[in-house]
């Protein structure tokens, strides 16, 4: 059998050189969104450090959106499995192995998600699989998925969200939510270790404000509907109650979740 090939896709914005490689610790293949002022392909082999020669691809692109930057990845990428990684992301020197076993023995998963080190996010300590409205908690620099599976589906992530457009997070909410819809995708959590995210500030959350919760209120009908949206906000709502009146009353919070659900934009 053909051992499979692991791709990392990084987003990142104005990258003057290769440096990012090995401040991510790459030791794979990878592909490179550079969201920059200028058009344009560029190409690098490096070795790892088992010796073995990788190959890297950048794509410099005027675009901007993390969304668009993770469609064109999807796009263009070319490994069997392939694992998004951010910027502020630096890998384990085994991550290829760990991930690579885990797809080969979960055989069928088309998304294996993994353990992350970072103080914004607890990870769960045991396998678990999930389902389109319990995958909302996972973030997409702990994903990892068949590519060819991803793109049998012809899902993309919505380019109207996520970090570069003003309207919030979410984008891989939505984009679990709609792949996990489907009968033939599956998707688990192993809890095995494959990075670090190095805190900083957020390009999109700036605390809990009314911003925050009209954003809130517009991604749960965006990702899950007319229905199912106006029942999520009241779900959000009661879910973090501690946390959202340590900033705003119940009735500020709702009235805000609903003027942003009703948004059009």
């Amino acid at each position: 059998m053909q051992q499979m090939t692991l791709e990392v896709l990084i987003s990142c914005m104005h990258q003057s050189d290769w440096s990012i490689i090995q401040r991510s610790n790459i030791q794979t293949d990878v592909l490179i969104i550079n969201q920059c002022d200028r058009d344009a392909v560029e190409e690098y082999s490096f070795p790892n450090q088992l010796g073995k020669i990788c190959h890297a691809r950048m794509i410099h692109t005027t675009t901007r959106g993390l969304s668009r930057s993770r469609n064109m990845a999807l796009r263009y990428a070319t490994g069997d499995i392939c694992v998004f990684c951010d910027d502020d992301e630096i890998f384990e020197s085994d991550y290829e192995q760990t991930i690579l076993n885990a797809f080969q023995t979960h055989v069928d998963f088309t998304i294996i998600a993994f353990k992350l080190n970072y103080d914004r996010k607890k990870c769960p300590t045991k396998t678990r699989t999930y389902n389109r409205f319990t995958s909302g908690s996972l973030s997409s620099a702990q994903i990892a998925f068949r590519r060819q599976d991803i793109i049998a589906t012809s899902i993309l992530f919505d380019e109207k969200m996520g970090s570069g457009t003003g309207n919030g997070g979410g984008e891989e909410c939505k984009w679990m939510y709609q792949l996990l819809s489907k009968r033939e995708v599956k998707a688990m959590y192993v809890p095995m270790l494959i990075a670090t995210v190095q805190s900083g500030n957020s390009m999109w959350f700036h605390g809990y404000n009314k911003q925050f919760f009209i954003n809130q209120g517009w991604k749960s009908r965006r990702i899950y509907g007319r229905i199912l949206g106006l029942v999520y906000i009241f779900y959000n709502i009661i879910a973090h109650q501690k946390l959202y009146t340590q900033y705003c009353s119940n009735i500020d919070i709702i009235h805000y979740m609903l003027t942003g659900y009703m948004q059009k934009r």
